[in-house]
């Protein structure tokens, strides 16, 4: 694991876009900087998390435009670099995100105390959203369809499972409501890191998606 995270580091200079993408990450973690200091002065910002945790799909994004070039496709390494090594660069960011989160969102509480309730619903909801995403992301590069069918499930899970948890008195209003969904959050992010890397295992053989890629990035392969 520990090697695949090396490995993935040294790769990332070599992904396409690099430099787009490090612009994105720059303007996400001040936008997300943003909310994070207008919360701290009462005003509620539902993106507040969001974009950090956009921030930690970044360098595995990154990662798996090297598996639409042809050296990489001919590389004894193939498979470790479309399975293994993004899979954990993913989870590794994701979780330093989602804990990065968790401490924002217990300064919010212990400043605004009246917010516990909504802010360990927040937490619900980047979690699970963290998770799924994840999930995804094994087989997202491959599929054109299954990219849309991850954002229509974000909705439908919404919906059909959070509503109803969100209502109810599982989270509570003391300090227990945030620690409960923190824990939670964890072990969902594990278990979404767990089926992006069994599913990029499933479908390392089919090509990536030059659709999903982009158009800019189909022209140049």
């Amino acid at each position: 694991m520990i090697n695949d995270m090396k490995l993935g580091i040294r790769l990332l200079r070599y992904g396409f876009g690099i430099k787009t993408n490090l612009v994105l990450l720059i303007v996400f973690t001040a936008a997300d900087l943003l909310c994070f200091a207008l919360e701290l002065a009462g005003i509620t910002m539902p993106l507040d998390g969001f974009m950090l945790l956009a921030c930690a799909m970044i360098p595995g994004q990154i990662l798996f435009t090297l598996n639409a070039v042809d050296i990489v496709l001919a590389s004894p390494a193939r498979k470790k670099l479309q399975t293994s090594v993004p899979a954990v660069m993913s989870l590794c960011t994701t979780l330093a995100a989602y804990l990065i989160v968790v401490l924002k969102e217990a300064v919010i509480v212990l400043i605004h105390p009246d917010k516990t309730a909504q802010s360990a619903m927040h937490l619900v909801f980047l979690e699970v959203l963290a998770a799924v995403i994840l999930a995804f992301t094994g087989v997202l590069y491959k599929s054109f369809p299954a990219l849309l069918v991850m954002y229509f499930s974000l909705s439908g899970f919404n919906s059909f499972f959070m509503m109803p948890i969100l209502r109810s008195d599982f989270l509570g209003e003391d300090m227990g409501a945030l620690v409960r969904p923190a824990l939670i959050g964890v072990v969902l992010i594990l278990a979404g890191g767990a089926l992006e890397y069994a599913l990029s295992v499933l479908f390392y053989k089919k090509p990536v998606s030059k659709k999903v890629l982009g158009e800019r990035l189909s022209r140049e392969l």
